[in-house]
């Protein structure tokens, strides 16, 4: 989801990791391009609804990658 360069991903929690991460240092970026110049609030108002979105497609694509996990998904494709 974030290009060819992107490490693959085996389940939720480096997900859940990386959203920390991002949580923790975006809003303060945000917060300062608003106190440079409150006039770019609708800039930054869709840069927060990117990086929501974002994270939700990467909270997906986690929880598909342990859901497809290779010995799991087989056993349960051979049970149908």
């Amino acid at each position: 989801m974030d290009g060819k360069e992107s490490a693959v991903l085996t389940g939720i929690e480096p997900v859940l990791a990386d959203i920390q991460r991002r949580l923790r240092a975006d809003p303060q970026e945000w917060l300062k391009v608003l106190k440079k110049n409150p006039a770019d609030l609708a800039d930054v108002e869709k840069k927060i609804h990117h990086a929501f979105s974002q994270m939700a497609d990467r909270v997906v694509a986690g929880l598909l990658a342990e859901a497809t996990a290779p010995a799991d998904f087989a056993d349960a494709a051979k049970k149908k």
